[in-house]
């Protein structure tokens, strides 16, 4: 089985992701969105993303999928989560599980490094700009629209996309 591999983020009308190593939108919807399109697939992130994850959200790996950490510091490691040192192994070690697909779910970095192997993207684009220090890379080889849906909620109006490579 040779799974598909993806990214799946909420972003800025000029990529924002975040500030401060916060997410900038706060979404239920969205929210509601990345836990049932990643439930039961593997999800590989950086150490901070990881760190905010148990800090703010889940005290621990996100449940119900393999996580995995990329990081360049050989001695890290985080209860529950698969430690490695490059994008290379991440895939590896995600491609050992039983699945159809992978996600790549950041930070900044890790989407940088995760888009040489990309294939679709799962976006959910929220109108306005924003102030972040935290950017998604371009991305406009990611032309081919599978779906797109307007919506709004929170005080935000975003479009979910999900976009192949052409």
């Amino acid at each position: 089985m040779n799974p598909r591999i993806s990214m799946i983020a909420a972003i800025g009308e000029n990529r924002e992701l975040g500030k401060d190593n916060k997410l900038l939108f706060d979404i239920p919807e969205d929210m509601k969105f990345f836990r049932e399109t990643t439930r039961g697939k593997p999800v590989i992130m950086g150490r901070k993303t990881a760190e905010h994850l148990v800090e703010f959200y889940t005290k621990g790996p996100l449940p119900g999928r393999k996580n995995i950490v990329v990081t360049r510091n050989p001695e890290y490691s985080l209860e529950g989560f698969s430690v490695v040192s490059t994008m290379e192994n991440a895939i590896e070690i995600a491609k050992k599980e039983n699945t159809d697909e992978i996600f790549i779910i950041g930070g900044g970095e890790i989407y940088t490094l995760g888009l040489l192997y990309a294939e679709r993207l799962y976006l959910t684009i929220v109108d306005g700009t924003y102030d972040a220090d935290a950017f998604f890379p371009e991305f406009s080889e990611f032309s081919k629209v599978i779906s797109e849906k307007k919506s709004e909620g929170n005080g935000f109006t975003y479009t979910f996309k999900t976009l192949e490579r052409v």
